[in-house]
């Protein structure tokens, strides 16, 4: 008999393709979001509303629920600071306290390895301090501490996830796609000699069901095994696609000088932490993984999975940007 979920969060990128998985179980979902789902599927119920406006009409059904998965958050960049404490901290204190008194209840909290900032250990381990670079990171990090707080260590787990890939997936490599499909030169800090990490959303869901279903307590990473340097995800790429990928270097200092420039001035869709860890080798420890858990795609896997999808065919204005972008670079 499958179990009763809630799923928070349930229309974004990993909420779909965590219910597409769902989908085709037996369990029985309560898909919580303010935004309409693109797919209705059968054994789901659909609450299109808020956190706190669920939890106000339908507080006292909170104890039918056997797995809560809450993924729903505020990213950095879509939203201003206001919205990110609401979302990502007061809505989740609020749904947190209400089940912190029911034991039948078991809470995935989906995080960010964001809270280790520019990481103080290298690979990322579970003693690894955190060193936080942005606000969107801090209020992960203070939801962690509300659920220590209110719930039992052996009724939730946290998952950290690393870069997370995936087919339509936006993020900072969306840029270097595109930079690759009309031959314009990457800017590579560091020389792009930096090991960094993904995480394909299909293997980030199906770690997350693991864990949540066998209810597997502790703070846990999502990373894919055998992360590499920049640099050889890209050379990789260019094989597989049969493009030369030109680069050209850029000091990691002045690069982030000028991510710090770009944020403050609001001209871009990253935070500090992109352009203050990016530089840097980013990777968690292969052993610190729940048992009997196997990703499915390595590292390179990964990112081409999500990079195939990308080469799309940009406006002359935008082709032209680039161009005077890459020009401007710092050698």
């Amino acid at each position: 008999m499958g179990l009763n979920i809630l799923l928070t969060g349930s229309s974004g990128f990993l909420g779909i393709r965590l219910s597409e998985i769902l989908s085709k179980t037996d369990h029985r979902i309560t898909a919580l979001d303010i935004s309409n789902p693109k797919k209705k599927y059968k054994n789901f119920e659909y609450k299109i509303m808020s956190i706190n406006n669920f939890l106000e009409k339908h507080k006292d059904s909170l104890n039918k629920f056997d797995l809560i998965i809450h993924t729903a958050t505020v990213l950095p960049f879509k939203g201003k600071k206001k919205d990110l404490f609401e979302t990502n901290i007061v809505s989740s204190l609020n749904l947190i306290k209400q089940v912190s008194n029911l034991d039948s209840v078991f809470f995935v909290y989906i995080s960010s390895s964001g809270i280790y900032g520019k990481p103080l250990d290298i690979p990322v381990q579970q003693s690894t301090k955190y060193n936080p670079l942005d606000t969107y990171a801090e209020t992960k990090i203070e939801t962690e501490k509300n659920l220590a707080k209110y719930i039992n260590e052996e009724k939730y787990a946290v998952i950290r996830p690393r870069t997370i890939m995936g087919v339509s997936r936006k993020g900072i490599f969306e840029i270097f796609f595109k930079l690759i499909k009309y031959n314009i030169p990457i800017p590579l800090p560091n020389r792009g000699r930096q090991i960094i990490q993904f995480v394909d959303v299909n293997d980030l869901s199906r770690l997350i069901l693991h864990i949540g279903i066998n209810k597997i307590s502790g703070s846990w990473p999502a990373g894919a095994p055998n992360p590499k340097s920049l640099k050889a995800h890209l050379d990789s790429l260019g094989i597989k696609l049969q493009k030369k990928v030109r680069y050209i270097n850029f000091n990691s200092k002045i690069f982030q000088i000028i991510g710090t420039i770009l944020v403050s001035l609001k001209l871009v869709k990253f935070t500090k932490w992109h352009f203050g860890s990016f530089p840097l080798d980013f990777y968690f420890d292969p052993l610190w993984v729940p048992d009997n858990f196997e990703y499915e795609l390595n590292n390179e896997e990964a990112f081409f999975n999500s990079a195939k999808t990308y080469f799309v065919k940009l406006n002359n204005w935008t082709i032209i940007l680039l161009k005077i972008i890459s020009h401007k670079t710092f050698i």
